[in-house]
């Protein structure tokens, strides 16, 4: 059951924010786990205490969604006898920060802000490296940048901006390239954190009047900065300034940065302009959902992770009924293990739809021929002409919007979106964000996508 608490302990990360994650999260241990009851063990009382009240409802929710049917979870404190996990963050006060390192046997208050600032150590999923990411046509120039960075290559602005939507590996990237670094070179001096805690830690800082130690922190005494969901910053002007200085520090000291986000700098609202201009001065590597190719290999890869060896006819089922993001397959695998292990069942098709069924959205989706259908009709054009080497308007703007509602709707790689309509991988990129660009400046043009978003869900609605 070790693995299963793994999984559910891998789903919180991704929904909760990693401060959170590793202070209160990680340091819990499983202790019995059944069908009906599952206990946690916790540090100590106060830690209990917080996670129970906190995070409670969360962590019950993961549960579920690892495929328990509303278990009891139990609140213990484990034996002081026991010894902690080596990735345990440990009891917060029994450790105290002294010139950036931990010091353990000390019971001392120690300031939450002074945690966030002076805590250097990278916190960083050891699970997430190269040889664990599988490469396809969707991820192949993302995963390429990635390894060029890690190997210390010389790649443009000696940035990178992964971006993906949710589940699709991007963080996966941004710390492979981390723990390479660590495995190589033990001394490089390397900040991994979310865009959320750069901003709690500034206002800590600037609440305690450590300021400069936090300016120090992320532009002197970093070699390598990796930065999750910048879209956080959005609105945030102070903020915003603040990063933008240590982004231009960086870069002109010749250190390097990663960032990940779910949109293009330019879609990202309320950012400041001089921002906007050096995010998109660093190479943006996006990665599109897998196609099924490379879905049934990260099904294979997630299976042999945990010595299991699924039939091929349940590979192919979970490749084409999963879609949306990775973290589904890894917990449709998880929930295959788990009710198998509780029913007694062998994993086969027949277990499978079951667990999928109850873990997946069933709904009907829209493909590309079905938006090419109601584009087409919209505009009284045919179906052959969007795909026509034609570059006039009238063939043109409704192809640009074939496009980009396929990359709404469709789980279809970037490529593949290509190919349904004889353009290139570049071509595709272009034309839906001049089309994005156009949705901002006129009107007109935006209410038009919506009005055929608007048709396409109805018509796909009815159809089904």
């Amino acid at each position: 059951m070790d693995g299963v608490w793994q999984s559910v302990k891998e789903y919180l990360r991704s929904t909760i924010p990693q401060s959170q994650y590793e202070m209160w999260v990680n340091p819990i241990k499983l202790g019995d786990c059944n069908e009906n009851r599952i206990v946690l063990l916790c540090p100590n009382d106060f830690h209990r205490k917080w996670v129970r009240g906190k995070l409670g409802n969360e962590i019950l929710k993961a549960w579920v969604k690892k495929g328990f049917n509303s278990p009891v979870i139990s609140w213990e404190v484990k034996n002081s006898g026991e010894e902690s996990s080596k990735d345990s963050t440990g009891d917060l006060d029994k450790r105290v920060c002294e010139g950036g390192r931990s010091v353990p046997g000390k019971a001392v208050q120690v300031p939450l802000h002074q945690i966030f600032v002076d805590w250097q150590r990278p916190r960083l999923n050891s699970r997430f490296t190269f040889d664990q990411f599988v490469v396809g046509d969707s991820n192949r120039f993302a995963y390429s940048a990635s390894r060029a960075m890690a190997a210390g290559q010389n790649i443009y602005n000696n940035a990178l901006y992964i971006l993906a939507d949710p589940g699709l590996g991007k963080s996966h990237l941004s710390q492979a390239v981390g723990n390479q670094l660590l495995k190589e070179k033990k001394d490089v001096r390397l900040c991994y954190l979310t865009a959320e805690d750069f901003a709690n830690e500034m206002i800590s800082a600037l609440k305690s009047q450590r300021i400069e130690k936090f300016k120090e922190k992320y532009r002197k005494n970093c070699d390598l900065l990796i930065l999750e969901k910048v879209e956080f910053l959005s609105g945030k002007m102070k903020m915003q300034t603040e990063f933008a200085y240590t982004l231009d520090f960086l870069l002109d000291s010749g250190k390097r940065f990663i960032c990940t986000s779910n949109y293009y700098p330019q879609d990202i609202p309320k950012l400041r302009k001089d921002l906007r201009s050096r995010l998109n001065g660093v190479l943006i590597t996006p990665i599109d959902p897998p196609d099924f190719e490379t879905r049934a290999k990260i099904v294979r890869k997630k299976a042999e992770s945990q010595a299991l060896k699924l039939p091929s006819r349940v590979i192919e089922f979970l490749a084409e009924r999963i879609t949306k993001d990775i973290r589904q397959l890894e917990s449709c695998i998880a929930g295959l293990i788990l009710k198998s292990n509780i029913s007694r069942r062998p994993i086969d098709l027949k277990l499978a739809k079951e667990v999928v069924d109850t873990m997946v959205d069933s709904r009907p989706g829209i493909d590309i021929d079905k938006i090419k259908e109601v584009v087409a009709r919209s505009f009284r054009i045919s179906i052959e002409d969007l795909s026509s080497p034609c570059r006039k308007r009238s063939i043109s703007y409704p192809r640009n919007i074939c496009m980009y509602l396929a990359q709404q709707y469709t789980n279809e790689s970037i490529s593949s979106i290509g190919k349904a309509f004889n353009r290139t991988h570049s071509t595709v990129i272009y034309a839906t964000n001049r089309l994005r660009k156009e949705m901002k400046t006129s009107p007109r043009i935006k209410r038009e996508v919506e009005f055929l978003r608007d048709h396409l869900e109805t018509y796909c609605l009815r159809e089904n």
